[in-house]
């Protein structure tokens, strides 16, 4: 009977761990436009796709100066590893790649086209 009891509790761990590490992939982090330009579409895709899906941009515009927070769709998988490309209101874009968004807490736009990272 101990050894049933002992084998049950330990399902139930194993399930507790299970269900906790499938619901810590919702990644979100902030991004801020320093770029000098009002921005109109994010993109995110896992680094090693190429596929940029829907635009995940909570806002129509992202005015400069301003901050957004951007959820990662949890159906990307586990990956950690990001790239995002930014559109503005002429159309023209930049890509950023191979951010860690598993440490990210918010990612800075520069008018240069680099980014700083705040983990």
């Amino acid at each position: 009977m101990k050894r049933i009891l002992v084998a049950a509790s330990m399902l139930v761990v194993m399930f507790l761990f299970a269900e906790t590490s499938a619901n810590s992939q919702a990644l979100y982090f902030f991004v801020t436009n320093n770029t000098g330009f009002t921005l109109n579409n994010i993109y995110v895709t896992p680094a090693e796709t190429g596929n940029w899906g829907s635009d995940i941009l909570p806002y129509d515009l992202f005015e400069n100066s301003t901050s957004v927070r951007v959820d990662i769709p949890a159906d990307y998988g586990s990956t950690c590893a990001f790239d995002m490309k930014i559109t503005d209101l002429e159309g023209n874009s930049v890509t950023f790649s191979g951010f860690d968004a598993c440490k990210l807490h918010t990612l800075i736009l520069n008018a240069d086209g680099t980014y700083s990272v705040v983990e």
